[in-house]
């Protein structure tokens, strides 16, 4: 049999009506093997689609807010941390380096905020007061839930939208932060206080959770320094090119001939957040490894329905060989007609998936609202105060994002349609050789 021949007995098998007219067993088969190909696909390509565009989300917000292309963290005993204006003109020295194309000085330490009757855990972090304007990505990523985007004058704080919840307190309220300050074996705290002029959300709680944004002059005077980390954030043009490191290197080169800079610690966003990275990766890893088990589990059953087409077809494979069919070619054609029920499978599967990833975040939505309503109406009915009812969240926003970017992985889908593809003909490979060996004779014997 010639190739040619083998698809079209295979477009035969797949196509026309099941030789057991009684039952149609085989057709049912095939059937329910392409449902279930089709089936496990859904959850894959959803999964790569969420799980790709949370990652993404993520580290664009790890890189962009907080951590950088590359962190310049200046020792405290440096000469350019005699003022804030002395450390901004010093971080401008940076901007001159190659490959560098802006930078950004920060104060960051951790301290007591404290409300009118809450207290909390707080990262302090002074900033330029014209940051969220002149940095593209504080003004995109950032959402304002109250107030403005705005640090207008050297009192002012801005706070993330969790902390200004375990304070209790909004826009126009004072907000106080507490830091210790070492004198000899005491401890001495500093207090300043703010008026809270916006309160934002990064909307990835897990990373903002604690912020406060205040003035960085601000910091110099408020925060004890002997707690502070000073920062010079650098941006590059592409935060994911290979040129990252040598440009990381150019900047440690030229720390290392800056008396002011002497000692500094440069580390690309790749260090700076390694745990977190790895922590994406292997939870990535793990899901894929159990979607990849249901689909193996599912790819069984165009094994079964082969095998069953093969049992019902036996007298007309007999009859083949007897005009001269091989074999090989038999065998061929089954498992051509495995590999069909698979891309038959992909063709479900696929747009169904991809249809239900780039509408994730409104399903998400419905579902909560769905479940939400339902809890504050059967709350009402026992006579219950909805308002004791914490809202249900499909994902929790401490630890995930609480919009999904969708972006679609095409290589990684690519490689899932070519894996299923293989599989479904591998699969079919042993009911498929058992055919091109059936004995004509016993099977004609028997008719």
């Amino acid at each position: 049999m010639t190739f040619s021949s083998c698809l079209m007995y295979a477009k035969k098998i797949f196509f026309s009506k099941s030789q057991s007219s009684d039952s149609g067993i085989g057709k049912r088969s095939l059937t329910g093997a392409i449902a279930c190909i089709g089936i496990s696909l859904v959850p894959m390509v959803v999964l790569l689609v969420v799980t790709n565009g949370m990652v993404q989300g993520m580290t664009s917000r790890m890189i962009n807010l907080f951590s950088r292309d590359i962190s310049v963290s200046v020792y405290k005993n440096s000469m350019y941390l005699t003022s804030y204006e002395n450390f901004i003109l010093a971080s401008k020295k940076l901007a001159d380096i190659q490959g560098v194309e802006k930078v950004f000085p920060e104060v960051r330490g951790m301290a007591l905020a404290a409300g009118e009757n809450y207290r909390s855990g707080a990262f302090v972090r002074g900033i330029p007061q014209d940051t969220f304007f002149a940095d593209k990505n504080f003004s995109s990523l950032f959402k304002v839930v109250e107030g403005r985007l705005d640090l207008p004058d050297f009192r002012t704080a801005v706070i993330g939208e969790k902390i200004s919840e375990q304070l209790g307190i909004h826009v126009g309220d004072n907000i106080k932060i507490i830091s210790m300050n070492t004198a000899g074996k005491r401890f001495v705290p500093k207090v300043a206080q703010f008026k809270v002029g916006g309160i934002i959300s990064s909307g990835y709680q897990e990373l903002d959770s604690l912020w406060v944004f205040i003035p960085i002059e601000a910091a110099f005077n408020s925060l004890a320094k002997s707690s502070c980390e000073f920062v010079v954030g650098i941006e590059t043009e592409n935060s994911f090119s290979e040129e990252l490191s040598s440009i990381a290197e150019r900047v440690q080169t030229f720390t290392f001939q800056d008396e002011g800079f002497a000692d500094s610690r440069v580390e690309t966003w790749k260090e700076v957040n390694a745990s977190e990275l790895e922590n994406f990766a292997s939870t990535k890893a793990l899901l894929v490894v159990i979607m990849v088990m249901i689909v193996i589990v599912a790819s069984i059953s165009v094994s079964s329905s082969v095998l069953i087409i093969v049992m019902e077809r036996k007298k007309e494979i007999a009859l083949l060989k007897c005009v001269g069919a091989s074999p090989n070619g038999i065998a061929i054609s089954f498992v051509l007609t495995g590999a069909s029920i698979g891309l038959a499978g992909i063709l479900i599967g696929i747009p169904i998936g991809l249809l239900i990833s780039v509408n994730i975040n409104e399903i998400i939505g419905a579902i909560e609202s769905f479940v939400n309503f339902f809890e504050k109406l059967s709350l009402a009915f026992s006579f219950g105060d909805s308002h004791e009812i914490a809202k249900f969240h499909l994902l929790d926003p401490a630890y995930y994002l609480q919009d999904i970017p969708i972006e679609i992985p095409i290589k990684e889908i690519a490689a899932v349609i070519l894996c299923t593809l293989l599989l479904s003909a591998l699969v079919s490979l042993i009911p498929s050789v058992k055919a091109g060996k059936e004995k004509p004779i016993d099977t004609l014997r028997k008719m």
